[in-house]
Parts: C-alpha cells; structure tokens; sequence
C-alpha cells in the first residue's frame, strides 16, 4: 500500500496518508483543517529507487554523471525522467514550463509568467510537516 503526501493549501501543511486504493480521485481531509477542497497530492521530498544505501551514495548515481545544472534544457529533461522513474505527475503547469525549457526559452520569464498565473513557486513560506501516518 502506498504512502503518498499531500499539501493542505489551507493550513500549509504536508501530511503523510497511507492509502489502500489510490486513483486520481483520491483527495483526503486535511487531519488540521477537516477539508478536502484545497488538499494536493505533491511529490515527495526524498526518494530512493536504486538502493542507495545514504544521500552519499546517490552522488554516484550514472544517470545524473555530466549534468550541467546550468544547462535549463539539461535540467528539464532530468526532471522529467526523475518524475519519470518515481510515477510522479508534474502536473499541467510545471510540464508547460519544462517545454518550454527544453525549447530553449529564458527561465526567467517562465518563472514570471507561472508566478502570474498564481502557480506557487514556492517563494512564500514553507510548509510545514505534521508528524505521524493518516488513512486516506
């Protein structure tokens, strides 16, 4: 079964559910809030898929050998294959912006005209994580 977290936008809170059918309706109530409307399945912020044993060790990690962080076009394809290789869904307006990335566009309009739209991208305050494991 797996442990997806979510985002309450409500509260700005990170909560960790264990969920025993997942399917693209699955949105849980906030355990701070009691909604359901403003919760968000969001990526997880570590992952290990090869076995890496400590972060050390994913220095070594092939796939990442020679990426050039300078490189936006470089960077948007491995965030695609990361997402890729986890089953994550970017979601509509981050795969906009990584085409437009990888067709060489400046980064920094991108970054402006996602901010525009009201994209957060995570420039306010940092969520916070609640402890302990909910059942969606």
């Amino acid at each position: 079964m797996p442990i997806y977290e979510y985002l309450c936008r409500r509260c700005n809170t990170i909560f960790q559910f264990l969920v025993r059918h997942p399917s693209e309706t699955t949105s849980p109530v906030c355990p701070k809030c009691d909604k359901s409307d403003e919760m968000e399945r969001i990526m997880s912020s570590f992952s290990v898929k090869r076995g890496a044993s400590s972060i050390e060790d994913m220095g070594d990690d092939q796939s990442l050998a020679g990426l050039d962080t300078e490189d936006p076009k470089a960077m948007a394809r491995s965030i695609r294959q990361m997402a890729d290789e986890m089953g994550e869904d970017l979601g509509s307006e981050v795969s906009e912006a990584l085409t437009r990335l990888e067709a060489g566009e400046d980064p920094e309009k991108i970054e402006r005209d996602l901010e525009e739209s009201g994209f957060d991208t995570g420039e306010g305050s940092a969520p916070s994580r609640a402890p302990g494991l909910y059942e969606a």
